[in-house]
């Protein structure tokens, strides 16, 4: 049987098994209120899935996959519940290899662990589970937010306001990390009480948070869903809500402030498209439709703007996919979607994602590769699967915040903890004596290279990994090991890998640290392990938090960005 994947937001695993019926009969009910009808469309990832407890404190999703990969398991992929969860799921193919996952690991001893495996039920459709749960209570749940609540809850404040209330938060997350600190660091009660008094009931200085130059249409990147709204049209914009949260309905954009007035042309003249074309729009529950996405990226110092159409492949016959590459090329090119002006189109194939099939098939349509941006007087190369910050204006002045903190001099190496395709190392070039990039993502890397190159910058060296493998290595190199050395970590939402952690904590001669987290509230075990006392795992002297500084990258959203330095 061929594996089918749902979207990644569709089916939640964050529900306990304890809590999941029996699958029901077929003939019980009818098949829009079964809330397992979802596995008959061949979703192996739920019907042949096993827990696994009793994981060790301390692994790594790489680490896991590895391990499963030695065993020759025939594994489609692993589900982490939730971040250090000492509980997984593996999901299989077959029965057979089901089985036999569960013979190999049911008992072995992994890192000093004891695993337990067993056979693990579907989780029940959200979404059905919503419309039965809606049903019983004859429709009397909570009034669904509107999609500019949703995306721009503080859009009915002026922007004086919202720089206070977020200054606030920020005040109000540190005080709370603080109490955090101080039951987890008990030999450093003394100093944080010391610290509060001096600040105020804060850890460290906090500065004033610095505005976002451009206050409305400052995105330069949007993901949209095409699906229906509420009365069953066509629509292309943003979900009110996620499937795990039993929500399909796409809602228009126009009304919103964030987005760029060219942005929102190309939507409505795609959403044109769309209502014209035979062909459907994705059905999340049913998985069947073509049309479900449409990315733009917009470049604020040329103007140039790429387009991105992702289509349910799988329900096209070849004739018709490309049939449809060709319909979409001409629109934006010959017909009503010129006016766009697009620069560069692509049509993205969205697959399955498994162990096998990482990445969907993207195709060059029209124009560019890729589209170019500045920050900080540098060109910087953006192609469909960049990671470019979301507001250009405010990435300059973060980078100006990050620089302020890191006082280098032409004596500095930077090392940059996912580097990305290297803006900050980049921007930090001219002011240290040499640049250390480490990224997992090889794309970002070539793209970090590319850039380099392009700015004749020549102190930079990016490497394509896991920073776990590359913080020992970088840090004990000829220069390095006995220079001065800046850390800058500049992580996903769910912040660094203890192993990471260790390396940092470990290097000596890394005195100096600069955090940078858009969901801080996230990361704030990172920050106490980077300042917990002396350990067997944590080798190196504790940094202390010296200054905290939030950039509001996100208008009209309750999201910032803040940096922390830490020294020691």
């Amino acid at each position: 049987m061929t594996s089918v994947e749902k979207p990644t937001e569709e089916i939640s695993e964050d529900l306990p098994l304890q809590a999941e019926p029996e699958l029901p009969k077929e003939t019980e009910e009818p098949a829009e209120n079964n809330e397992f009808a979802y596995i008959n469309q061949g979703f192996t990832s739920e019907i042949f899935k096993i827990e696994v407890k009793n994981l060790p404190k301390h692994y790594g999703m790489g680490e896991l996959r590895k391990l499963l990969q030695k065993l020759n398991l025939d594994f489609a992929k692993v589900k982490l519940v939730r971040k250090n969860n000492p509980w997984i799921y593996i999901c299989f193919r077959s029965s057979e290899a089901r089985d036999a996952g569960i013979k190999v690991l049911n008992g072995m001893k992994w890192k000093g662990k004891e695993l337990i495996a067993f056979e693990a039920k579907p989780a029940p459709d959200p979404l059905v589970k919503k419309r039965n749960a809606d049903g019983e209570q004859g429709n009397a749940g909570k009034r669904p937010r509107t999609i500019a609540e949703c995306t721009t809850a503080l859009a009915h404040l002026t922007y004086e306001a919202q720089l206070v209330q977020k200054q606030s938060e920020v005040e109000n997350l540190l005080k709370k990390f603080s109490g955090d600190q101080w039951h987890a660091c008990k030999a450093q009660r003394q100093e944080i009480e010391e610290l509060r008094k001096e600040f105020g009931g804060l850890p460290c200085q906090l500065e004033k948070i610095r505005a976002s130059p451009l206050v409305s249409g400052y995105r330069n990147k949007c993901e949209f869903s095409v699906g229906k709204d509420p009365s069953g049209e066509n629509v292309v914009g943003f979900r009110l809500g996620s499937y795990a949260t039993g929500f399909v309905e796409v809602c228009p954009v126009d009304e919103l402030k964030h987005i760029p007035d060219r942005v929102k042309m190309a939507v409505r003249l795609f959403q044109q498209f769309v209502r014209s074309s035979k062909h459907e729009v994705f059905n999340p529950e049913q998985q069947t439709g073509v049309f479900r996405q449409f990315v733009t990226r917009l470049s604020f110092a040329t103007n140039e703007i790429m387009l991105n159409v992702g289509v349910n492949a799988k329900n096209l016959t070849e004739e018709d996919n490309e049939q449809l590459k060709n319909d979409i090329k001409e629109f934006f090119t010959q017909k009503e979607g010129k006016l766009v002006n697009v620069n560069s189109l692509f049509y993205q194939e969205m697959r399955k994602k498994d162990k096998d099939n990482k990445k969907d098939a993207m195709v060059h349509l029209h124009g560019q590769t890729h589209i170019t941006d500045e920050i900080h007087g540098l060109k910087f190369r953006i192609s469909p699967e960049s990671f470019f910050q979301i507001n250009t204006p405010a990435a300059e002045v973060l980078y100006s915040a990050i620089i302020e903190l890191g006082a280098v001099s032409k004596d500095t190496t930077i090392l940059d903890i996912c580097c990305g395709a290297g803006t900050i190392g980049l921007c930090f070039a001219k002011y240290c004596k040499k640049v250390l990039g480490v990224e997992i993502i090889a794309e970002a890397v070539e793209d970090a290279k590319f850039n380099a190159n392009a700015n004749s910058i020549e102190n930079c060296e990016f490497f394509a990994g896991n920073s776990d493998d590359f913080i020992f290595n970088l840090m004990n190199r000829p220069g390095v090991s006995t220079g001065d050395v800046l850390a800058i970590v500049d992580p996903p939402r769910a912040g660094l890998h203890d192993k990471s952690i260790f390396q940092l904590r470990n290097a000596k001669n890394l005195n100096r640290l600069i955090y940078v987290s858009c969901a801080p509230k996230f990361v704030t075990k990172n920050w106490i392990d980077l300042m917990r006392p002396c350990s067997k795992t944590m080798k190196g002297d504790p940094f202390k938090l010296k200054r905290a500084v939030a950039v509001d990258m996100f208008p009209h959203t309750p999201h910032m960005e803040l940096i922390l330095l830490f020294e020691r």
